[in-house]
């Protein structure tokens, strides 16, 4: 009897000792893989939209003609809010960890207009005000960026050069007088712009955007301002500049993960 105890003890022993040594002979799992950081390295097209706010395109008289008004005066005129509206394309790099630079171009299309009454000539046509009128129908840019990322958020700021079409009239001349009873003219400007924003990458090939920026247009210029039925004159034209907020949405291409 003592004979089968002793036997049953040691089985017993046995088996605990195998199961104790069982998990050091099982394989360790290997490591759940961390998640690839994100990466702005790559190209992109998108669009945006929002609204631009003009100021200040002055009006004056080229050599002291004095048809809209005296000499050494101006007329100006400001526009309100409108909207914008139009599509985007550049490429991005990232290097030293979070810095990204980058290389974009943008068109928006908008309507930004405003109009006023000449405060110096209004009763040259009796019951008939001489008004000014201004409107940009684009504005575009060529641009750098230089910006600084939190993985999937990107903090930048960005420069370049600018260029908007421009649209004026001077209405209601007093015919007898002048040439001209309503002239017009347009013209290409080109200037500079600066501005800054924040991007989002909210999906592997999907970022969304919120920007901020400012353009100029610089010098007064000499413009010919025609009417068809009656004529031409010259008018010096100071174009406005621009505060521009928009939101856009990019499709990027490419090297996203790495």
């Amino acid at each position: 009897m003592k004979k089968l105890l002793l036997a049953s003890v040691a089985v017993i022993a046995s088996g605990a000792v195998h199961a104790a040594d069982l998990p050091a002979r099982m394989p360790a799992k290997a490591p759940v893989a961390a998640p690839a950081p994100f990466s702005w390295t790559g190209c992109y097209v998108g669009a945006h939209a929002g609204a631009g706010w003009g100021h200040r395109t002055d009006f004056s008289d080229q050599l002291g003609s004095s048809i809209i008004a005296p000499t050494g005066d101006v007329i100006s005129v400001d526009s309100g809010a409108d909207f914008i509206g139009g599509a985007q394309i550049g490429c991005d790099y990232q290097f030293a960890t979070n810095w990204v630079v980058g290389l974009a171009g943008d068109f928006s299309w908008a309507n930004i207009e405003g109009q006023t009454n000449d405060p110096f000539f209004a009763g040259k046509t009796p019951g008939v005000p001489l008004s000014l009128h201004s409107r940009t129908d684009f504005i575009a840019s060529a641009t750098g960026r230089l910006g600084y990322a939190w993985d999937q958020f990107l903090l930048y700021g960005k420069g370049g050069a600018a260029w908007s079409h421009n649209k004026y009239q001077v209405n209601n001349f007093a015919c007898v007088i002048f040439v001209s009873c309503n002239t017009s003219a347009d013209e290409t400007r080109s200037g500079w712009t600066a501005g800054g924003g924040i991007e989002w990458a909210f999906a592997p090939n999907w970022s969304v955007l919120i920007e901020y920026d400012h353009y100029g247009f610089g010098e007064t210029k000499s413009l010919t301002f025609t009417d068809p039925a009656n004529g031409s004159a010259i008018f010096n034209v100071k174009a406005p500049s621009f505060d521009v907020v928009k939101a856009g949405i990019n499709f990027r291409f490419g090297g996203l993960l790495r």
